[in-house]
């Protein structure tokens, strides 16, 4: 009797374990292959003229973007869109900066007409801004600025320590630390998700050699005192404003840092006097 019930326990063990495996690669392969959004936005629906590009990664990955000139000037925009979109979903809301500054925007890679087989939402990412900046540096541009939204500005914040050329960033809704959305897919499976979680953990590490923990804006800013600007929405709902105040404390000691937290707006939407701010902040800045 007492070697059944132990047979019984033991074939409950194991079609948990299985049951983990399956649901968390199954988490994994989601969010490293998502549906897609594709833009049908271009320069010219803003009747701005522009150049396609084709920038090469240092791990060999080909991304396309678009070059958005602005005559006699030698300072440029780099903008990041957000996950899972393209370069043409942000052009509504950076293309005001073309008043004063180059703007240069691209697929990262997996996303839009890039290359790529997955996405690692951030990780990998920083190989393909560092490929904008020397293409930027290549073109002859002085001044290097980056503006990121969401992944994207997380991108941007991770992306300063590993190279001297960005001036200063704006980081829009960024996320401060990838781990901190690893139970968020397992949320209603109660005590369920934290395992679940931990085998998410290991399939980057399995397949790409990466850990998830490198994609950590909050570690790789600190000691970082180019001029930044976070903006945040207290009311997102897609990177919780608790984000936020982590990068802030992260940043106390960046004398360069500035910081724009408002309500009323959620993830990707528009705040007030939104032009203002950012166009100031780079005009002083680059």
């Amino acid at each position: 009797m007492q070697t059944s019930y132990l047979n019984i326990i033991g074939l409950a063990g194991i079609a948990l374990f299985f049951f983990f495996l399956i649901v968390s690669f199954s988490g994994f392969l989601s969010a490293i292959r998502p549906s897609k959004i594709h833009s049908s936005i271009t320069p010219a629906s803003f009747s701005l003229d522009f150049e396609k590009i084709t920038l090469k990664t240092s791990d060999g990955v080909e991304l396309k973007g678009w070059l958005i000139p602005k005559q006699n000037s030698d300072k440029v925009i780099i903008a990041l869109h957000g996950y899972p979109a393209d370069k043409g979903d942000i052009l509504p809301a950076i293309s005001f900066l073309n008043e004063d500054f180059n703007i240069l925007l691209f697929d990262f890679r997996y996303f839009g007409e890039s290359r790529g087989s997955y996405t690692t939402i951030g990780a990998k990412e920083v190989n393909d801004l560092l490929a904008a900046v020397e293409f930027a540096k290549e073109r002859g541009f002085q001044k290097i600025g980056v503006w990121g939204f969401s992944m994207g500005g997380a991108v941007a914040l991770m992306t300063a320590q590993r190279t001297p050329n960005i001036n200063a960033i704006v980081a829009d809704s960024a996320y401060a630390a990838l781990p901190l959305f690893l139970t968020e897919p397992y949320e209603n499976l109660v005590f369920l998700k934290y395992p679940l979680a931990f085998f998410t953990r290991l399939w980057p590490k399995i397949f790409f050699g990466i850990s998830i923990d490198e994609a950590s804006p909050v570690k790789k800013v600190k000691g970082i005192k180019i001029p930044m600007l976070l903006i945040h929405s207290k009311e997102d709902e897609v990177v919780p404003f608790s984000h936020a105040l982590l990068l802030k404390e992260a940043l106390k000691d960046n004398p360069n840092a500035e910081f724009w937290f408002e309500g009323g707006v959620l993830h990707g939407q528009v705040q007030k006097e939104y032009q203002k701010r950012v166009n100031e902040f780079f005009q002083k800045n680059i």
